[in-house]
């Protein structure tokens, strides 16, 4: 443990809220001396209501974007250019292939149309209908169904392999939901796999939103930072969306430091 703790520089820093439009939210700055690497890993989570929420209808990114500065107060601040990434939800119905995440979020709000509801959970379509749970199909009980009858009808669908007939989605996945709570969450069933979500709902739908957790990561190594404090910038593209950055900064390991050694002769004589 010791050892990591010489060669690793480890901060999480605050939890965060992602400024709207051009206004960039900055972490602190990060003094590189002695340090070879800084890497940047943030964890953006997309939780927005349904029912007319920006969790349905609205994208939710952030751009990531390392910044160099002369000071700890960011003193003359510049972008560092190839230091950049966008996650999280990057359409308005729900998150691409483009964008996939491991932990994805579906909200319900009191289903109020006679319509099918359709959720779309990588290639697979799954329908609401007010039927008995059959094949793909979520029984939501009605037109008029509360969210957690629709969270129980989607819960009792998806983790049942008869009834989910996807399999594919249902080797790697399952739903899960806290008693009562009209989120549903996909976890992957294998938390060390390599599988990725992406999901969306019926075009124009707010009744269900989707959303989930995304993950970022920027490193940037010594050689090609120019100035001596590192910080990373983060802005949202709609609403305020929390997120965590956690900063961790490689030791130069030995610590370059200079030590001034006096050589000396000593000249003994063995004749006697």
């Amino acid at each position: 443990m010791g050892d990591f703790k010489e060669k690793y520089n480890i901060v999480i820093d605050e939890n965060c809220t992602g400024g709207l439009a051009t206004t960039v939210q900055y972490t602190r700055y990060y003094d590189m001396r002695n340090y070879s690497r800084i890497d940047f890993l943030v964890s953006q989570r997309v939780q927005l209501a349904a029912a007319g929420g920006a969790g349905a209808t609205s994208k939710q990114q952030l751009t990531l974007q390392a910044y160099q500065a002369t000071s700890a107060t960011g003193g003359g601040a510049s972008a560092i250019s190839s230091a950049t990434a966008i996650i999280g939800k990057d359409a308005t119905a729900g998150f691409t292939t483009a964008a996939k995440c491991r932990y994805g979020l579906l909200n319900f709000s009191t289903i109020a149309l006679k319509g099918n509801n359709v959720i779309t959970i990588g290639t697979a379509a799954y329908t609401g209908s007010s039927a008995a749970t059959t094949a793909n199909l979520w029984e939501h009980a009605g037109a008029t169904a509360a969210a957690t009858q629709a969270v129980a009808g989607f819960l009792a669908m998806f983790n049942n392999a008869t009834n989910n007939t996807a399999t594919s989605i249902s080797a790697n996945w399952h739903a899960t939901a806290a008693a009562g709570q009209d989120w549903v969450r996909i976890l992957p069933k294998d938390p060390d796999g390599t599988h990725l979500l992406s999901m969306s709902n019926t075009a124009g739908c707010t009744i269900i939103g989707c959303g989930g957790v995304f993950n970022g990561h920027i490193s940037v190594d010594r050689q090609f930072i120019k100035s001596r404090y590192v910080a990373l910038g983060v802005t949202a593209t709609a609403d305020e969306t929390p997120y965590t950055v956690t900063v961790i900064r490689e030791a130069i390991y030995p610590p370059t430091t200079s030590v001034a050694i006096k050589q000396k002769s000593i000249h003994q004589s063995t004749s006697k």
